[in-house]
């Protein structure tokens, strides 16, 4: 794994077991990102979340 998308994962990681949500974690971290690669990173990370959860509200109204 790329060590700049293995140190945002371990951040966000850190992030989620101090309560903070996914969605927040990834606003800070995008915040605080010192490159256009670790912003890209994180958005592409954002992008795939929200797949996710609207793959999984169709699922839930089924």
């Amino acid at each position: 794994m790329n060590s700049s998308l293995k140190h945002i994962v371990l951040q966000l990681e850190d992030l989620t077991q101090q309560d903070v949500s996914i969605g927040l974690g990834l606003d800070l971290l995008e915040a605080s990102a010192k490159t256009r690669k670790d912003v890209i990173m994180i958005n592409v990370m954002r992008d795939s979340l929200n797949e996710i959860l609207i793959e999984e509200r169709q699922c839930q109204a089924m």
